[in-house]
C-alpha cells in the first residue's frame, strides 16, 4: 500500500477520521456513568487532538510540497467524519439541540454535493475564511459541550452553540454563492 497519495500529510488526515469512533465511544460510555468527568475530559482531549490534525496536515503538506488531489478531497471529508458522529453523540446525550445537528448535516451534505459537481467539471473549491471560521466555531462548541457537559444550560454555552450554528449557515450560503459563480461561469 504505497504511492504518491500515501504521504505523511494524508496519513495525518486519516488519523482525524480514526479518532472519531473512540471519542464517540468515550462519550457514550461516560453517559452510563452520569457525566463522569474523566470520560468527558478524555473524550475532550482526544477530540482536541483530532481537531488539531486539521491544521497539522495542511501545514505539513504545504511545507513539504505534499499537496495532493486526494489530500484536498480527504481533508474536508475527514472534518465531516469527525464532527458529525461526535455531534450526533452530543445530541443523543441531550447536550446539542437536534436543530443544530440538522443545520450542520444539511450544510455538509449540500457542500459535498457541490464539491462532486465541481469535481466532475474540473473545478475545486479551496477553503475560504468562512469555512475555516465555521470549523473553528464547531471545534470550540463541541469541545465546550464535551468537557463541560454539566454547564450545558449556561448562557455562555448557548451563545457558543448559536454562534456555531450561525457560522455553519453563513459558510454554507457563502459556499453556494461562490460555487454557483464558478460552476455557471464555465458553461
Amino acid at each position: 500500500m504505497s504511492g504518491p497519495w500515501l504521504n505523511t500529510a494524508n496519513l495525518i488526515t486519516l488519523l482525524r477520521v480514526l479518532l472519531a469512533p473512540p471519542i464517540v465511544l468515550l462519550l457514550l460510555y461516560g453517559l452510563q456513568r452520569p457525566y463522569n468527568v474523566s470520560y468527558n475530559v478524555l473524550a475532550g482531549v482526544v477530540f482536541i487532538i483530532a481537531a488539531l490534525t486539521d491544521k497539522v496536515d495542511g501545514y505539513y503538506a504545504r511545507k513539504n510540497d505534499m499537496v495532493t488531489k486526494l489530500g484536498q478531497f480527504l481533508d474536508p471529508l475527514a472534518d465531516k467524519l469527525l464532527m458529525l458522529p461526535v455531534m450526533a453523540a452530543l445530541w443523543y446525550m441531550k447536550l446539542l439541540p437536534l436543530w443544530v445537528l440538522i443545520v450542520v448535516l444539511v450544510r455538509e451534505v449540500m457542500v459535498s454535493v457541490i464539491r462532486v459537481i465541481g469535481a466532475r467539471r474540473g473545478i475545486s473549491f479551496p477553503a475560504t475564511w468562512s469555512g475555516k471560521a465555521k470549523m473553528f466555531s464547531q471545534i470550540i462548541a463541541v469541545s465546550v459541550l464535551i468537557i463541560f457537559p454539566t454547564r450545558n444550560s449556561d448562557i455562555i454555552v448557548h451563545i457558543i452553540v448559536y454562534l456555531m450554528a450561525f457560522m455553519t449557515v453563513y459558510s454554507g450560503i457563502d459556499y453556494v454563492i461562490r460555487s454557483r459563480r464558478e460552476i455557471f461561469s464555465r458553461d
